[in-house]
């Protein structure tokens, strides 16, 4: 099977495009990381401050929680809250 310029381009264009979107493709095909509503025992109703969500899944966070791929960022509860 040979591959034509075309294709190519194509292909460079897709890849482009989802890396350029960052984690909302991920969202939308369900890769991106769960809610904290997918456990509510750990995530109760205190948690409403993003800097309490990084102290556990930041990069010096709890051993015990999964750390999060981005920790600068600033928006935790607007994308993994559904209390809101």
């Amino acid at each position: 099977m040979t591959t034509t310029p075309r294709t190519l381009t194509l292909a460079l264009l897709l890849a482009a495009l989802l890396g350029i979107s960052g984690c909302a493709y991920r969202y939308y095909l369900g890769m991106h990381g769960p809610s904290i509503g997918s456990s509510p025992r750990i995530h109760d109703a205190s948690v409403r401050e993003d800097a309490q969500c990084l102290e556990c899944h930041g990069p010096a966070g709890s051993g015990d929680a999964p750390q999060t791929t981005h920790p600068h960022f600033k928006g935790c509860l607007k994308c993994h809250s559904d209390r809101q």
